[in-house]
């Protein structure tokens, strides 16, 4: 053990030395989700079994859910589990849980209440601190040929904040609660498993950001019904109806979204092939699928289509612009090919090309925002091209992991880092008759300079263009531990340890514009599983 942790020392010394200071956004501290370099936005998530509106964002950074351990198969059996982490900026987080299983029936409840100094993560200081909570149940019962189950979970959200101007004397704020319902019926006849669902989001949202002139106060109501069958073997079919009906109460003014999609996908000996139409706004579109596996090769072909956003970030006592849902009824168009090669031998090497081409999506010009009277919103065509290669290296009771991601050229849906890398080294032991473990991992993420004229409006969730914004190069350096005492894990969270260690320099967030950003996070916490 003693070796072992001389060799994760001498790791981190020899990452720190020449460092500068972390960018923000390689903190997760906005939550904008990166694949294989390309920026995730405005698109639905699935908290568990509950759908979450694409109006959500960063939406994984505010709210986390836990996973039971294999539950036994006794008759009846119950499960309870206490999650408790505090840390640097007022970091309080509490998650508990309980479940219970039976031979016809489970029963799970989970809640969680986080709130820290500052907003946006670990911004600003105020008397306010940003809270976060949900609280969530779902059961599932037997029925015959099948089951039944829902979900159902409340969530809220709400900080209050100034931003590190010296012009800025206003309250800014968000606040958003809403509530998610989900029932359905899996029935099994014959060789065909048909699930019939309902989905249900019913959500009000204020938010007030003087800095980028944002105010809005708007309801959403949405329900979506989703069925499929599919008869396990060649053959799967899925459809779903979705209206949402946007309010917005700056106005008085309703808007409704409505959309419908049939499709079929095949398993087919040279591959598995799926297709089919979508109604988005009076317009109907064709979504195609392609996936096959050839030896160590893998293909991928897709087409997706999705409506575009609705923005109510006007204030006109402030002379902002509101934008006009009847000018959004465009169809976005996501194609995208991807090629990799795997290679699964006593070293993993996978690595994937990825090209991907965005039609008629909505976007921000930061020159036009500053003409009266001229809309600083746009529509667009993009595509980017980026590399992924992922490296697993095993070594007796440890890890490494090492992810490397290439951006050909900038573009609007990217994140404009020509090179992300992280490394990750995962270390395991344990003690007195492995009663006391130890499981960590030290990770280190490396983002190369952005100086491209495109960037991503986190308040407005869009992307913008001529930002004249420039990133210099960053490093992240993270430490997690779990350590296990019988039924009890200890955590202890590190992030941004460059700031933390006696090094000459400056090591804090630096080129934030708005914000008064955090340095380093160290947080601990108590994680307890126990039976009945």
């Amino acid at each position: 053990m003693t070796n072992k942790l001389i060799i994760v020392y001498l790791l981190v010394t020899s990452l720190l030395f020449g460092q500068t200071y972390i960018s923000y956004d390689s903190s997760d501290q906005f939550g904008v989700v990166l694949d294989n370099n390309q920026i995730i936005w405005d698109s639905d998530k699935k908290f568990d079994d509950l759908l979450i509106d694409r109006s959500s964002t960063y939406f994984n950074n505010k709210f986390s859910s836990f996973d039971f351990n294999d539950m036994p198969s006794d008759s009846l059996y119950v499960k309870s589990k206490f999650q408790y982490e505090f840390g640097d900026y007022g970091f309080d987080k509490l998650n508990i849980g309980l479940k219970k299983h039976s031979e016809e029936s489970d029963f799970e409840f989970i809640a969680m209440k986080k709130s820290f100094f500052g907003t946006y993560s670990e911004f600003a200081n105020q008397d306010s601190s940003p809270l976060s909570l949900f609280y969530k149940v779902d059961y599932t019962t037997s029925i015959p040929n099948g089951s039944l189950y829902f979900s159902t979970g409340y969530f809220r959200e709400d900080s209050k904040f100034l931003f590190d101007t010296l012009l800025e004397t206003h309250q800014n704020k968000e606040f958003s609660d809403f509530l998610s319902f989900t029932a359905g019926s899996i029935i099994d006849i014959d060789s065909w498993k048909y699930n019939f669902e309902l989905n249900h989001i019913d959500k009000y949202t204020n938010r007030v950001i003087a800095e980028d002139s944002i105010s809005h106060e708007v309801d959403i109501q949405r329900n979506r019904f989703n069925m499929s069958a599919n008869n396990g073997r060649y053959m799967s079919i899925t459809s779903f109806i979705d209206n949402t009906y946007y309010f917005d109460h700056n106005t008085n003014k309703g808007y409704s979204k409505n959309i419908l999609q049939l499709s079929n996908s095949n398993e087919l000996p040279f591959g598995n092939i799926a297709y089919g139409i979508d109604y988005i706004a009076d317009k109907v579109a064709a979504n195609i699928g392609y996936e096959a596996i050839l030896g160590v090769i893998g293909l991928s072909i897709s087409r997706k289509n999705k409506p575009n956003m609705i923005l109510f970030d006007g204030n006109q006592t402030i002379g902002g612009y509101l934008y006009d849902p009847k000018n959004s009824e465009e169809i976005q168009n996501w194609d995208s090919l991807i090629l990799s090669y795997k290679l699964d031998k006593k070293i993993t090497l996978h690595s994937a090309l990825k090209f991907t081409q965005a039609n008629n999506l909505q976007g921000e010009d930061l020159l036009s925002s500053q003409i009266p009277d001229l809309s600083p919103y746009f529509s667009f065509s993009d595509d980017m091209l980026s590399l992924q290669t992922n490296i697993q290296i095993p070594i007796k009771d440890s890890k490494i992991d090492i992810v490397h991601y290439h951006n050909f050229y900038d573009s609007l849906i990217s994140s404009n880092r020509s090179d992300i890398l992280d490394f990750n080294y995962h270390f395991k032991t344990s003690f007195i008759n492995q009663k006391l473990g130890i499981d960590g991992k030290l990770s280190l993420r490396y983002l190369s300079r952005n100086d491209s004229q495109y960037s991503f409006n986190y308040f407005k969730n869009m992307p913008v263009s001529n930002s004249g914004v420039s990133y210099d190069e960053s490093y992240n350096i993270g430490l997690d531990l779990n350590i296990s005492i019988a039924d009890v894990l200890l955590t202890v969270r590190l992030k941004n340890a460059l700031h933390r260690l006696p090094i000459d320099g400056d090591y804090s967030i630096s080129n934030a514009e708005l914000f008064n950003p955090m340095n380093s996070l160290l947080s601990f916490g108590i994680i307890w599983e126990f039976d009945d």
